[in-house]
């Protein structure tokens, strides 16, 4: 657990942090996403039937433009639909790495807030439930899109 919190605190800070000091941004959250990505295929929740309070909205423009200062020159990019078909005309979608990495920091800080204010049994439900049916799946683009961005 404790390895999951140090990644998501940290995580958080590349969309809550405007002076964020980091030697190589682009590398420390690829292999920040990374590790995510590791723990959430590894977690085992339980349903926690307590009644919390649910965590505030966030700002996502405000999150969204400190990652954009951290990241300037992120942007959109292409991906095919359906990728796992071979398909004659494929349909192309684009995305946006920095909605990317806004939107899997969003979902991280109500982990974090859950599991700071609720219970750690509700903070991993809600990280799996989140990865799940969210935040995977711009973790997947954004890691291609930075395999693609490095070479």
């Amino acid at each position: 657990m404790s390895e999951l919190k140090k990644l998501i605190d940290r995580i958080v800070e590349f969309g809550t942090n405007e002076n964020l000091v980091s030697e190589n941004k682009v590398l420390e959250i690829q292999q920040l996403l990374v590790g995510i990505y590791a723990e959430y295929l590894n977690v085992e929740t339980e349903f926690d039937d307590k009644d919390y309070e649910e965590p505030l909205r966030l700002d996502y423009d405000g999150l969204r433009s400190i990652v954009s200062e951290h990241f300037p020159d992120f942007g959109w990019y292409h991906s095919v639909w359906e990728s796992h078909k071979l398909l004659e005309d494929a349909e192309l979608t684009t995305g946006d790495a920095i909605d990317d990495l806004t939107d899997i920091v969003k979902d991280l800080i109500e982990v974090q807030w859950r599991l700071e204010n609720n219970s750690e049994k509700d903070g991993l439900y809600q990280f799996e439930f989140l990865m799940r049916y969210h935040s995977e799946q711009h973790l997947v683009d954004f890691l291609k899109y930075l395999k693609d961005y490095n070479g």
